[in-house]
């Protein structure tokens, strides 16, 4: 399905019925990477499957943006669906846009779910960001994956995983071209003013914090720091993962979402 954002293309996509579940990609996703996901997480809600500017199958950007644009479609695809409030998840770059509409429309969102990600954007993140624009400029798939996905794995994951990861790197030379590529480095520019630091007390939602033990984009520490800014958060850490959480631990990945989701139950932070 398609909505016009702009002048600009938004493909989404809808499963289910129940309480709106809405997800936010990372930057290397799109609403394709959820596939194995639809069918625990559309169950019991309606699950919503976005692919914000830049990414998927919604058109590319010309110029360059930040990361408030991205917010700002967020709260128009909830318009043109007429929801009045929807539960976010986002998933590293798509928690940074969840965030930043939890900051300025607390009152669309009805829980908030922030998956390996961080409330600004560090030098350590912003160096990662420059290293894989180097690779984007390449053009090169094979440069792409060495430089830009071992790093989101745990290194127990990866080493474990290898020849699934070499099918991958394989399958991204074939597919990827220059406008994914140009996408992708559109995408990590957009997140270097991502500060959402002083409009964290404004954050009204229930908010669950997800972390990985081994997530070495956005390390545990920061996510620690993001959960004690939102009023009513609470952080999780899930061992023996990385930044790539849904992939590697899928089953405590939707436990953790669904179970926060759908609960009635008030937080309590211990």
């Amino acid at each position: 399905m398609e909505f016009i954002f702009r002048g600009k293309r938004i493909y989404y996509e809808s499963h289910g019925n129940g309480a709106p579940l809405l997800i936010l990609n990372g930057i290397f996703m799109s609403a394709a990477s959820w596939v194995a996901f639809v069918p625990a997480f559309s169950r019991n809600n309606r699950l919503l499957l976005l692919d914000m500017l830049d990414q998927g199958r919604s058109d590319k950007m010309a110029e360059e943006y930040t990361q408030e644009l991205q917010a700002d479609l967020v709260l128009a695809f909830l318009e043109h669906l007429q929801l009045e409030k929807a539960t976010l998840c986002g998933i590293s770059y798509g928690g940074e846009v969840a965030m930043q509409v939890a900051v300025r429309w607390p009152e669309r969102v009805e829980k908030l779910i922030l998956s390996n990600t961080c409330a600004y954007t560090s030098p350590w993140l912003r160096d990662i960001g420059k290293s894989w624009e180097y690779a984007f400029r390449s053009y090169d798939g094979h440069q792409f994956f060495k430089t830009c996905i071992p790093i989101i794995y745990s290194p127990r994951f990866y080493e474990e995983n290898y020849a699934w990861a070499s099918a991958r790197e394989d399958l991204f030379v074939r597919v990827f071209d220059r406008p994914v590529y140009d996408a992708f480095a559109r995408l990590t520019r957009s997140a270097e003013t991502h500060d959402v630091r002083d409009g964290l007390p404004r954050i009204s939602a229930k908010t669950l914090v997800i972390s990985s033990e081994f997530d070495f984009i956005t390390p545990p520490y920061m996510q620690t720091e993001l959960a004690r800014a939102i009023p009513n958060a609470a952080q999780v850490t899930v061992p023996n993962a990385g930044h790539a959480l849904m992939y590697e631990k899928p089953a405590e990945f939707a436990a953790l979402v669904l179970g926060f989701a759908n609960a009635d139950t008030d937080i309590k932070i211990l």
